[in-house]
């Protein structure tokens, strides 16, 4: 048994980062067809300690200590993947496609959502505006968040697939926003920053520099104190927000927590970051779709076995049955 789980161990380890590997590839290799790069000397340093923690978590694993092993794949992989995906939002927003900004109205009005009223009605209340706030910023928070609180419980394999999922969404996110960049709804609806009562507009205005440089620039570095979340449609924050439902629901204690947060995450980007409700919406297939492919990539299904950690001991097996609702 123990020499079973050890081999289902590794498969989980090498799977996640023969996916990391592939999202660098991805970005490397477009990389040259747009007017983006990166500027390796910032995040060289960055760069080569996680590799080190990679590297000292390989060799815990092979000491028999599986969960130092698999924080440490945690720490690493987390960093590794922001990286790329964040430059994959600027290099989305240097193909200069014409604004998408009245495209998105439109079908807000198809849809019947007024984005004025509602922002109205979270203003006037100051509890709902100040929840929603803290929503919204439980983004980064929760990414390194639930992968811990999934290898503490056991739920290795899951926790390895959700940040590959991450990285995979936010890539796919990317990809689309190709054809839709945006100002978004506080630019386009001239509401100005800091005139709100109780909502903080910080988010909804802090990327347009990025987004104006980018894509008004013949050629444009992503250096340390250039990184920002430029993406309107679809949106990366709300796609995030369904992916860590799926991915938190085995946990019983925690699945309705996370839950609620991360349904007003996904409402709070509408309200706090500039998005249109479209943007939220189109972000549910394209979260579905990342959930199928990354059960293909892990090998997820009920059958699979899990290495739940105990007193850093493998035992006992996990079966990865998803909710019907984030399936």
């Amino acid at each position: 048994m123990r020499d079973q789980n050890s081999n289902i161990a590794g498969d989980i380890t090498l799977r996640f980062f023969l996916a990391l590997t592939c999202l660098w590839l991805a970005i490397l290799v477009a990389m040259p067809f747009t007017k983006v790069s990166l500027a390796f000397g910032d995040f060289h340093l960055a760069i080569m300690l996680n590799v080190c923690i990679a590297i000292v978590g390989y060799l815990l694993g092979r000491f028999g200590l599986k969960t130092l092993r698999d924080f440490a794949v945690l720490i690493t992989g987390l960093q590794l993947i922001a990286l790329p995906m964040l430059t994959a939002n600027y290099m989305s927003m240097s193909f200069n496609m014409p604004l998408a900004d009245e495209a998105l109205m439109r079908w807000d009005a198809a849809i019947g959502f007024d984005w004025i009223a509602f922002i109205k009605f979270i203003d006037a209340r100051p509890w709902l505006a100040g929840a929603l706030g803290e929503a919204y910023g439980s983004f980064l928070p929760q990414l390194a968040i639930a992968p811990a609180l999934l290898l503490l419980f056991g739920y290795s394999r899951r926790a390895h697939a959700f940040m590959i999922s991450f990285g995979t969404l936010t890539l796919f996110a990317a990809v689309i926003a190709i054809w839709f960049p945006a100002y978004g709804t506080y630019t386009v609806y001239g509401v100005p920053n800091g005139s709100l009562q109780n909502i903080n507009s910080h988010f909804g205005y802090q990327f347009i520099d990025h987004f104006e440089a980018v894509r008004s620039s013949s050629s444009y570095q992503v250096s340390a104190g250039t990184m920002s979340g430029i993406l309107t449609f679809p949106s990366v924050h709300a796609g995030v927000a369904y992916l860590l439902i799926w991915a938190t629901w085995p946990l019983k204690w925690f699945r309705y927590p996370f839950l609620v947060l991360n349904i007003a995450m996904a409402i709070a980007a509408v309200s706090h970051a500039n998005h249109y409700l479209v943007d939220i919406l189109a972000s549910i297939p394209l979260a579905i779709v990342t959930v199928v492919f990354i059960r293909w990539a892990f090998a997820m299904n009920k059958k699979t076995q899990d290495v739940p950690a105990v007193s850093g001991e493998l035992s006992g097996t996990e079966e990865l049955a998803t909710p019907s609702v984030a399936t």
